[in-house]
């Protein structure tokens, strides 16, 4: 080829911002992780939303380089899409979005006369995976990139495997510039103790945050700080606020002119007396639960069965994760009056004698339970094992322990596990 040779230019087909605009959207939209979609599985948020989501939120960022390098034009229209949703999984990750954002934001940006990229900023994951080469610098970038996202409205940290920065107060200060945009907070690190305080205060100072996700040992040496369930709609703790005092809830109360708390989370691993306080205050406004059986007993579910159908008297959905269904056992329940039930098995194959098991469960489940409506397979590896190995059992449960039932059971994706079944 001759040195002089031009290089071959792409023409691309000429079309208005707003069709490239939503062409673009097609490309990189992930549902159920912007807001409003996220508030569908918020009942969710932590390691198991985590585990789903974000590899497809780390497949669609890499969609979204190539957009924004194929030319100027596409630069201008795609780049709110590569920052709207931002995935951190290494330390120096950190370093260079810092680095960029400051630089934008300062008006010296590669591409000139671009606006500062960190407004467009809803979605921010933060997932290390390395160990930081200083701590105090690494707090200080921390701190850098919450001031430089205004519109931050959704914020998932997960630093168990790494020790966390040293100091967190400086961060919980920064995290207050996004705090009236605040929606869902997804906290899960080692606790400071010293600092309780300090988080609790950020916490309060979130006037939209509809769904939190925390440790429970952040509140080990304090009282949980009941005034956010003013505007909480979920509330997931990996342990439950022990040991509540009844005036401590009292006086909260009477600074709150109502109560949006509706789906509560509760981890059966630790006992149910952890929320019996709680929920004798709030357990009337719950219309949703979800029971984490890891690592749990019959026994243990059982306690939590009885704790809800007891003081939540408006529950309409529940759901329940299991390590295996043997775990799952209703003969000696008592049963909430719900109108769905969702349930999942960490244990991917499963044995025919388990699906058949699970099934007799989920027909007493349906005679006891009157109002109950739909029971859905919350796991694509439970349903894809039981369609491909054990049909035959989910024929039989349906032919017989179902028949003439109003009850309809569904797959993950909300199909009758009937029609999966006719495809077999």
């Amino acid at each position: 080829m001759a040195a002089g040779a031009k290089r071959a230019v792409t023409q691309l087909p000429s079309l208005p911002p707003e069709l490239w605009d939503y062409i673009f959207e097609l490309a990189t939209h992930v549902p159920y992780t912007l807001i409003p979609e996220i508030f569908e599985k918020s009942i969710f948020i932590g390691s198991i939303y985590n585990r789903e989501y974000h590899p497809k939120l780390r497949a669609a960022l890499v969609t979204k380089r190539y957009l924004v390098r194929v030319c100027r034009q596409w630069w201008h229209i795609a780049i709110r899409y590569l920052y709207r949703a931002i995935y951190i999984g290494r330390a120096r990750s950190l370093i260079s979005l810092c680095n960029t954002l400051e630089k934008y934001a300062a008006g010296k940006g590669t591409v000139a006369g671009a606006e500062p990229l960190g407004q467009w900023t809803q979605r921010l994951d933060v997932a290390i995976r390395d160990n930081p080469v200083r701590q105090d610098v690494d707090v200080q970038y921390y701190i850098n990139l919450f001031t430089r996202l205004p519109n931050l409205a959704i914020f998932s940290i997960r630093m168990l495997d790494v020790p966390p920065p040293t100091s967190l107060s400086g961060i919980f200060n920064a995290l207050r510039c996004s705090a009236s945009s605040m929606r869902v907070l997804d906290w899960n690190t080692s606790p400071h103790t010293h600092e309780q305080c300090a988080f609790a205060e950020l916490v309060r100072s979130l006037p939209r945050l509809h769904t939190f996700h925390c440790a429970y040992q952040w509140w080990s040496k304090m009282h949980f700080p009941t005034s956010i369930l003013s505007s909480v709609n979920t509330l997931v703790l990996n342990r439950g606020p022990h040991e509540l005092e009844k005036d401590r809830l009292t006086e909260s109360d009477s600074e709150q002119t109502h109560i949006t708390l509706r789906k509560v989370v509760f981890d059966s691993f630790f006992s149910v007396h952890a929320w019996e306080e709680f929920m004798s205050s709030y357990g009337t406004f719950i219309t949703s639960v979800q029971i984490l059986a890891f690592r749990s007993t019959t026994r243990d579910i059982n306690n939590y069965l009885g704790m809800v159908n007891r003081l939540c008297p408006h529950v309409l959905q529940m759901t329940i994760l299991v390590d295996v269904f043997s775990c799952m056992s209703f003969v000696d329940s008592l049963l909430p009056p719900v109108e769905y039930l969702g349930f999942m098995s960490r244990k991917f194959q499963e044995t025919r004698a388990a699906y058949r098991r699970l099934f007799s469960n989920l027909a007493i489940f349906k005679d006891r339970v009157p109002t109950l409506r739909v029971i859905q397979f919350l796991d694509s590896h439970n349903v894809q094992c039981l369609i491909t190995r054990h049909s035959q059992v989910a024929l039989h449960a349906l032919k017989h322990e179902f028949a003439g039932s109003n009850v309809r059971i569904l797959d993950h994706e909300g199909n009758p596990l009937s029609e999966r079944l006719a495809t077999v």
